[in-house]
């Protein structure tokens, strides 16, 4: 059954709709009366190509989105069914090292799920301050299955040791500074139950510590536009790019096989250890293409011995009602060390993703390619406008791009004020957006230069 849906349109989101098809014209013309590009035509077509896809991502996203849960809600009471559906199993893994702060309040959000029917599988990565003893307490107290790594692999390999030896059907991670809403489970469980194409969920991030400062705030507003306007727009296609680290919850089948794929995913001669996510997503969302290319590379991987499952045709949806919050960086230096990692992932994946993605539903496809041509062309475009420009006297071209970029992140803080009207931190969106195009656009350029450099450092 495919997750295509319409969303019944509120107040709130018919008042969008007129706002972005507002602003679509005021931009187009600003572009073709007050703009220095009209006579240059890349310039021009780049212009106003990033102005309506950014607003078509808002328009679509806004109006057709709605919550798979709710989706699967409404079908369970129109089919008025008295049968007991067998509670699967859900196998719940997090990768840790070095948490010995954060990782108790990880594990009793998952102890606190609704949905009962789970195990927990814990994986120490070779910790080297007291997040061992930590573990062993829940150990003891038989809630959680420990597995004690003696030398640090990384992520990847540590999940897979927890997948090796889960049993349940459901597979759910998160990462070790994150916590999950406590319906969190059974709502995404309840999805997969309805929706047979659908193999992957992402759900809703937020900033656990959003309330520190000013940046984590920023932070915060900028991650409610990321999941509820970027991963909508994807999620009403069934092919979400990224399901993001706080909760990712996929069914065994889609993914068991091309584990060993995922873990000794190389680049450049070289095991690339970033990317995790993005690549787990992407094999998924490829797995019609490059599915039995992978399984036949690592046939004599119990992975793939163990069970052969067949290769199908996986939705990968974003689910809004099942909520996570995870642990920003509260300082500039900290967001940097996160932003060139979340970069070298962006550069690895457009290697990876780009060669089957334009098989997925031309819509989506189409903003995929545009985004990746928005981000490599963008920090030249920032230069023309901010620098050589200027230099040249055209001081009202600056004052024109920088009033663009606050007009976005305040339609991106409009969102967010939507979707969580009794907050006030919509108003640090614009700042976001001006950090991107000022500092953050540029580390593109260092992350590809260092690329080969896989030394992991924590953002936290």
């Amino acid at each position: 059954m495919s997750v295509m849906y319409v969303s019944k349109k509120s107040i709130s989101h018919r008042f969008v709709e007129l706002f972005v098809i507002i602003a679509i014209l005021i931009v187009i013309l600003g572009k073709l009366f007050f703009s220095d590009e009209s006579g240059i035509l890349f310039l021009f077509a780049y212009g106003i190509i990033i102005t309506v896809s950014t607003w078509a991502v808002f328009l679509v996203a806004f109006t057709f989105y709605k919550d798979p849960y709710e989706v699967a809600l409404e079908n369970e009471k129109s089919k008025q069914s008295d049968t007991v559906k067998k509670k699967c199993l859900v196998s719940c893994m997090v990768a840790v090292k070095n948490e010995e702060n954060n990782i108790s309040r990880c594990i009793d959000s998952i102890l606190r799920q609704t949905y009962k029917n789970i195990e927990i599988l814990i994986v120490n990565d070779a910790s080297t301050d007291k997040t061992l003893n930590v573990l062993k307490d829940y150990e003891t107290e038989g809630k959680i299955k420990l597995i004690n790594l003696k030398v640090n692999v990384g992520k990847k390999k540590a999940l897979s040791r927890a997948m090796a030896v889960a049993k349940g059907q459901i597979f759910a991670h998160t990462d070790s500074d994150s916590v999950w809403a406590a319906d969190a489970i059974e709502k995404i469980v309840k999805i997969f139950e309805e929706f047979t194409s659908v193999g992957v969920v992402s759900g809703h991030g937020r900033a656990l510590n959003g309330d520190k400062n000013f940046l984590t705030k920023a932070q915060d507003s900028w991650m409610e536009g990321q999941f509820s306007v970027r991963k909508a727009f994807e999620s009403i296609f069934g092919a979400v790019t990224c399901v993001s680290g706080p909760l990712v919850v996929f069914r065994k089948e889609t993914f068991f096989n091309f584990i060993p794929a995922w873990e000794n995913d190389t680049f450049l001669g070289q095991e690339f250890k970033f990317a995790t996510d993005r690549t787990l997503t992407g094999i998924i969302l490829g797995s019609k293409v490059i599915g039995e290319k992978l399984k036949k590379k690592y046939k004599d991987s119990l992975f793939v011995k163990k069970v052969d499952y067949p290769i199908k045709d996986w939705q990968v949806v974003y689910c809004k009602s099942a909520k996570s919050w995870t642990i920003v960086p509260d300082t500039f230096s900290k967001l940097i060390i996160q932003q060139i990692r979340w970069k070298k992932s962006f550069i690895r994946n457009i290697f990876f993703t780009t060669r089957f993605y334009w098989r997925k539903p031309l819509p989506v496809a189409l903003l995929f390619y545009l985004h990746i041509l928005f981000v490599l062309v963008g920090p030249f475009i920032a230069f023309r406008h901010l620098i050589y420009l200027p230099i040249q006297g055209n001081m009202f071209s600056a004052i024109l791009y920088l009033s663009g970029i606050i007009f976005v992140g305040f339609m991106f803080g409009l969102a967010y004020k939507i979707e969580d009207p009794g907050s006030h931190r919509w108003i640090y969106r614009p700042v976001m957006s001006l950090l991107s195009v000022l500092v953050i656009s540029w580390l593109i350029f260092y992350s590809a230069l260092t690329i080969k450099k896989m030394t992991w450092l924590r953002a936290q």
